[in-house]
C-alpha cells in the first residue's frame, strides 16, 4: 500500500507543477450542465471534462473510441460487440454480454438516458459538446451513473439562416460526409435544424480467402431533427427525433498464438475441423501481435444495427428565476449481429455465434430548477423509466470428440425494467465565497427476466455433449429501493479560482444474468435465475480549477478516492467458460488533470492535454481470492495527452493556416481478471498530425491528417477464444488502428 501512496503523492506534485494537460474549453466561458442546471465550467464543483463541438470539428472526431484518447480518466475497450463494449470512467465499467446487466457509465444524450450503453456508440455529429461527468452521479442522473456520465448535448436551431458541410477521403476508401442547415420557419418563433451524416469504409483488417472482401468494414448513416418553438419569453419546446443505421461486417479479432496440434481436434468426429496452425497456414495467416489477418467469409459476420427516437423538451419560466422543465422521450434500438467465432472458415469448430435484442424505453422526467432569496439555488424532480428488452440468442458448436459439444444453443430472454425516482440537490451559499451544496436521490426499482436454454445436437449422428449445461427455463423478479446522494462544499478564493471537497454514494442496480452461461445451479434458487446484488460506490473528492496569469493557463485538477462495492462484472471459470459475477470490493485512488497553456510570448500557439495517475485494486473477492490484493483487469496506471495547436495568417492575414500535433501515451495493463501472464498489454503511445487552412470567418477550408504516424501496432485487449478454450494456449487480440491519413473538405454558410 506504501507504494501505492508514493505513486499518489509523486502524480499530484507533477500536475502541481504541469503545465500540459487537456480541457478544450475555457473553464470560466463554456457552460456545462453537470449539476442539471447552467453554470460555468469554473463554476462546477464536480470533476467533470468537457469536449466542445469545435474539438471535433477540427479532428473529424466522431466516436467515443476517438476521443478517450484525450480525456482523463476516460477509456474504452472496443470488442466484438458493441452490447458489450463500454466506456470506462477510472476504470470502471460493466464488461458483459448479459442483457440483465446494465452499465455503469451513463449516456446521455440532450436530457434522455439511454437504457442500454450501446445505443450511445453510434458517430457524433452536430454537437455542441460533450462532458464526461466523473465518479457516481445517482444524485442527478439515475441508477446506471455508479461510474460516471457521458453527457452528450446536439447543437440547438437558430433563427439566422445557416449551415455547413464538410467531406472527407482518406485510407480504406473511407468516405464521411456531415452536413447541417437551420434557421427560421417562423421568425423569432419557430426554428428548424436538420443534421445528418455518413460514414463507410473498407475493411480495415485482410481476407486472405481469394475472392473474399476484406473485413472489419463500415457502413452508417445518421439524421436528426430538431424543432424549436418559442411563442414567447417565458416558454419554449423542443421536439426531437432522430434515426441510425450501419451494416458493419465487423468486429473480429486476429490470431495472437495458435497452440500447437490437440488431440480434441484430432480425432473430431465431424467432417472439416483443422488443426488451427493447420487452417491458417493453408491461407498464409501467421499469428502474432501484428498479425491483420482474419480468414473469415465476409458473408459470415454482421453486425446491423438502427436505432431512432423522438423527444419533446419543454420548459416554463415560472418567474422569480423559476424554470419547469419537462423531458419525455421513446426509444427503440435493435442489433443483428453474428460471427464466425472460431475466427478461420475452413476448420467447422464454432461456426455460428450471434444475437438478436430489440429494445423498446420511455421515459419521463419533470424538474424544477429555482432560488428562494439570494443564498439557496436549487434543482429537483420526478423521473420514470420503463424498458423492455427481447433478445435471441445462438452459438453453434460442430466440435464433436470424446462427447464433446456438436451442439447448437439457442437462449430466448426477455427483461422488463421500471425505475421510479425523486431527486434533489440545494446550493446554500454560506457567504459570497462558500457554499454547501447537498443532494440525494431515492430509487424504487423492479425488474422482471425470462430465460430459456435450448440445447440440440447439430449432428444427431454424432457425439453430443451440452456446451454450457443442460436445457434450463428460469424467471426472476427484483425489487430494490435505494437512497443515494452527496455532500459538497465549494470556495472561491477569488473570481477565478475555485476549490471543493465533496462527499458522494451511488447506484446502479441489481442485475439478473440472462446470458447463455447463465449457471443452471441458479435453477434451486427462488425464482430460478442468479442476481447479483447492486453496485454501490463512495467516494471523496476534492479539486480545484483556475483560470490564471491573465488568461494564458487553466487548469482543472481532481484528487480522488473511491471504493466500489459488489462491481458487476465477468470472470472465467475453471472450464473456460465467461460468467457474469460480482467483485465484493474495488479501491482506487488517483488524481486526474485538464490544463490549457497558451504562451503569451507566441502568439497562435495553444497547448493543451490531460494527465491520469489510477491505482484500481480488488480488495474483496470471495468467489477468487486468489486476485484479491491485485491490480483491476483492464485499467492502466497513468495515462497523458499533449496537443500543440499552431495557427498564423497566411495569403496576406486573410486566410489562417494551422498545424496540429496530437499525442497520447498509456501505461501498460493486464486484461485478465486473473492476471494470466499471455494477457498483458504493454505500452503503449499514439501521434496524429494535421495541417490545414482555413478561410476568412471559417467559411471554407482544408485539413490534411496523419493518424497513429508511427504505424504502431497496439492491442485494446487480448482474450482466450473458442480454440483456446480447448487447447488452453490459443489467444486472440483486438487490435487498435494501423496508420491512416483523410484530406477533409469544408464550407459553411
Amino acid at each position: 500500500m506504501s507504494s501505492t501512496k508514493n505513486a499518489f503523492w509523486i502524480a499530484a506534485s507533477a500536475i502541481a507543477i504541469s503545465t500540459a494537460a487537456p480541457a478544450f474549453a475555457q473553464p470560466d466561458t463554456i457552460v456545462v450542465t453537470a449539476r442539471k442546471t447552467e453554470e460555468t465550467l469554473l463554476e462546477t464543483p464536480v470533476a467533470v471534462s468537457v469536449v466542445s463541438g469545435d474539438f471535433l470539428d477540427e479532428t473529424g472526431f466522431n466516436t467515443v473510441e476517438d476521443i478517450v484518447r484525450f480525456v482523463p480518466g476516460f477509456d474504452l475497450t472496443p470488442v466484438n460487440t458493441t452490447r458489450a463494449t463500454g466506456a470506462k470512467i477510472r476504470g470502471i465499467s460493466t464488461f458483459s454480454f448479459s442483457d440483465g446487466l446494465e452499465s455503469s457509465v451513463a449516456t446521455i444524450i440532450d436530457g434522455v438516458v439511454l437504457g442500454r450503453e450501446a445505443q450511445g456508440f453510434f458517430d457524433f455529429f452536430d454537437v455542441e459538446s460533450i462532458e464526461i461527468i466523473k465518479g457516481p452521479q445517482g444524485t442527478l442522473f439515475g441508477k446506471n451513473a455508479s461510474a460516471g456520465v457521458i453527457n452528450i448535448r446536439t447543437k440547438d436551431p437558430e433563427y439566422e439562416f445557416g449551415g455547413g458541410l464538410d467531406v472527407s477521403y482518406g485510407s480504406f476508401n473511407e468516405v464521411k460526409v456531415r452536413g447541417t442547415v437551420t434557421g427560421p420557419l417562423i421568425e423569432d418563433e419557430l426554428a428548424v435544424r436538420l443534421s445528418g451524416t455518413y460514414n463507410s469504409h473498407d475493411g480495415a483488417f485482410d481476407n486472405p480467402i481469394p475472392g473474399e472482401r476484406d473485413i472489419n468494414d463500415k457502413n452508417t448513416f445518421s439524421l436528426r431533427g430538431k424543432l424549436l418553438w418559442e411563442p414567447n419569453e417565458r416558454f419554449s419546446a423542443t421536439l426531437i427525433g432522430d434515426y441510425t443505421e450501419e451494416e458493419n461486417h465487423c468486429c473480429l479479432p486476429t490470431f495472437r498464438v495458435a497452440g500447437d496440434p490437440n488431440l480434441v481436434f484430432a480425432f473430431a468426429a465431424n467432417p472439416g475441423v483443422l488443426q488451427l496452425q493447420d487452417a491458417l497456414a493453408a491461407v498464409g495467416v501467421v499469428p502474432g501481435p501484428g498479425n491483420r489477418s482474419v480468414p473469415v467469409r465476409y458473408e459470415d459476420i454482421l453486425q446491423e444495427s438502427s436505432a431512432w427516437g423522438a423527444a419533446l423538451n419543454m420548459e416554463y419560466d415560472l418567474g422569480d428565476n423559476t424554470t419547469l422543465t419537462s423531458i419525455t422521450s421513446y426509444r427503440e434500438w435493435e442489433i443483428d449481429e453474428f460471427n464466425e467465432a472460431d475466427g478461420v472458415f475452413n476448420s467447422n469448430v464454432n461456426n455460428r455465434n450471434g444475437t438478436i435484442s430489440n429494445t423498446e424505453q420511455f421515459s419521463q422526467e419533470i424538474r424544477l430548477n429555482g432560488s428562494i432569496g439570494e443564498k439557496i439555488n436549487y434543482v429537483g424532480g420526478l423521473y420514470y423509466f420503463h424498458q423492455d428488452l427481447f433478445a435471441q440468442g445462438l452459438v453453434s458448436i460442430e466440435l464433436a470428440a470424446f462427447g464433446l459439444f456438436n451442439v447448437r444453443t439457442d437462449s430466448p430472454r426477455t427483461v422488463t425494467n421500471d425505475s421510479l425516482a425523486a431527486f434533489g440537490e440545494v446550493t446554500y451559499d454560506l457567504t459570497d465565497r462558500l457554499s454547501l451544496i447537498a443532494g440525494g436521490r431515492f430509487t424504487h426499482e423492479e425488474i422482471d427476466a425470462t430465460f430459456e436454454r435450448i440445447a440440440t445436437p447439430i449432428n444427431p449422428l454424432l457425439p453430443f455433449g451440452f456446451q454450457f449445461g443442460p436445457n434450463y427455463v428460469g424467471a426472476q423478479q427484483v425489487e430494490d429501493d435505494n437512497l443515494s446522494g452527496r455532500f459538497i462544499l465549494r470556495y472561491f478564493w477569488d473570481d477565478n479560482f475555485m476549490t471543493y471537497a465533496s462527499w458522494s454514494r451511488g447506484y446502479k442496480g441489481p442485475g439478473i444474468d440472462v446470458a447463455v452461461s447463465t449457471d443452471a445451479a441458479a435453477a434451486a434458487m427462488p425464482g430460478g435465475l442468479p442476481v447479483l446484488a447492486p453496485e454501490i460506490p463512495t467516494l471523496i473528492e476534492a479539486g480545484f480549477k483556475t483560470v490564471a496569469f491573465d488568461n494564458s493557463l487553466t487548469a482543472n485538477v481532481t484528487f480522488f478516492h473511491q471504493n466500489i462495492r459488489n462491481i458487476q462484472t465477468i470472470t472465467t471459470d475453471a472450464s473456460g467458460m465467461t460468467v457474469n459475477t460480482g467483485i465484493d470490493k474495488v479501491n482506487s485512488i488517483g488524481v486526474e488533470a485538464d490544463v490549457i497553456y497558451a504562451p503569451p510570448a507566441i502568439e497562435g500557439l495553444t497547448f493543451t492535454g490531460g494527465f491520469t495517475f489510477n491505482e484500481v485494486d480488488i480488495v474483496e473477492f470471495a468467489a477468487n481470492p486468489l486476485v484479491e490484493d491485485t491490480r483491476f483487469r483492464d485499467a492502466p496506471r497513468y495515462f497523458y495527452s499533449l496537443i500543440g495547436d499552431y495557427r498564423k495568417p497566411v495569403f496576406g492575414s486573410d486566410y489562417e493556416g494551422f498545424m496540429r500535433a496530437e499525442w497520447s501515451w498509456q501505461s501498460s495493463k493486464n486484461s485478465s481478471l486473473e492476471k494470466l501472464p499471455d494477457r498483458f498489454v504493454d505500452a503503449y503511445g499514439l501521434l496524429n498530425l494535421r495541417v490545414g487552412v482555413n478561410s476568412p470567418e471559417n467559411r471554407y477550408g482544408i485539413t490534411f491528417a496523419v493518424e497513429n504516424v508511427a504505424d504502431k501496432d497496439y492491442e485494446h485487449f487480448i482474450f482466450g477464444s473458442s480454440y483456446g478454450v480447448v487447447d488452453g494456449v490459443t489467444i486472440s487480440q483486438y487490435l487498435g488502428r494501423e496508420r491512416t491519413w483523410s484530406v477533409t473538405l469544408r464550407g459553411s454558410f
